[in-house]
């Protein structure tokens, strides 16, 4: 397989994991532990599916992915902000819910078990622009993508821009210190609710992503992705742009295991590369900037003792 090929397929793989993260953004930077992404991008894969099976739309499934997940999001904000909640436990809840959820509702609404395949003419069609045929490899790479792909890719430079307005500034404000931002006469609540109709609108996109990309819903289909994108959020620091490229890096190890999964390589083998390159994210960073600082400290130091030097010959 080429370059070209693993790095596109990387493209349609990191984008469920990349929307997710997009999501959890706003929550994590108003001051809102999310843990149950997973779950919301679950229950949007299986509302993307059912609202394009019953309509015949595409588009509409894609919208009642976003309308479900984003009311579910608002509801965990209830039990969270207003019921006072423990976080974690309301998240766990949550993912446990989706996940019996979704295993129950499939016998009663598509009369069958495990999984449900729809016609691939609901799926999401892949767009081809003729501007970037004459980009070369880059444009072999971007082009024959779907809508939600492109937004993806799109998303982290529009939040990157909204962080510096003036909703990014209260955004900060409320994340930093809620009793400051409210002794300011910001709108506290109403800041944190619009960052969880976010970050519901965003899971139920990935959802749909998923689901309608592969014309089916599975039991457990997320497969951890609400999870990858949290680590993602973690290890960039909730910034935009160095988390997409981080989700970019885990799209690639899918891309490498699905090319070369079926090829006589150890399933188990293949099966560590994600997680292996999880840890190599979040070690280099931290690994890299170590060393700078010793370099710089030894800088520093070889500076002070050639001043030193310098005053003693004099």
């Amino acid at each position: 397989m080429s370059l070209t090929y693993i790095l596109s397929l990387a493209l349609r793989l990191c984008t469920p994991v990349l929307l997710i993260s997009i999501g959890g953004m706003f929550v994590l930077k108003a001051n809102i532990f999310n843990l149950a992404l997973e779950g919301f991008a679950l229950m949007g894969a299986f509302a993307a599916v059912a609202g394009a099976h019953f309509s015949g739309s595409a588009l509409t499934g894609v919208l009642l992915a976003a309308v479900v997940t984003m009311l579910l999001c608002l509801l965990y904000g209830v039990i969270v902000l207003e019921l006072r909640v423990d976080a974690v436990i309301a998240a766990i809840a949550f993912i446990s819910i989706s996940s019996g959820l979704t295993r129950y509702l499939l016998k009663p609404i598509f009369g069958t078990s495990g999984r449900f395949i729809i016609s691939s003419e609901l799926s999401l069609p892949a767009l081809h622009f003729g501007l970037l045929d004459h980009l070369g490899t880059l444009g072999a790479i971007l082009n024959d993508q779907g809508a939600l792909v492109y937004l993806a890719l799109l998303m982290p430079f529009v939040v990157h821009i909204v962080f510096k307005t003036r909703f990014g500034l209260t955004l900060r404000s409320v994340g930093l210190n809620e009793e400051a931002a409210r002794s300011a006469g910001l709108n506290v609540r109403a800041t944190q609710y619009i960052c969880l109709a976010l970050c519901g609108i965003f899971c139920g996109l990935a959802g749909a992503q998923l689901a309608l990309s592969l014309n089916m819903f599975s039991v457990g289909m997320t497969d951890g992705r609400g999870y990858t994108a949290l680590a993602v959020l973690i290890m960039a620091d909730s910034r935009p742009i160095l988390s997409m490229l981080a989700c970019f890096m885990f799209g690639i190890s899918d891309a490498v295991v699905l090319v070369l999964s079926g090829t006589g390589y150890n399933a188990q083998i293949l099966d560590m590369l994600p997680y292996v390159l999880a840890l190599l994210v979040a070690v280099l960073p931290l690994l890299i900037r170590t060393i700078a600082r010793k370099v710089k400290r030894s800088r520093v130091e070889s500076s002070i003792f050639n001043s030193v030097q310098t005053g003693e010959t004099r």
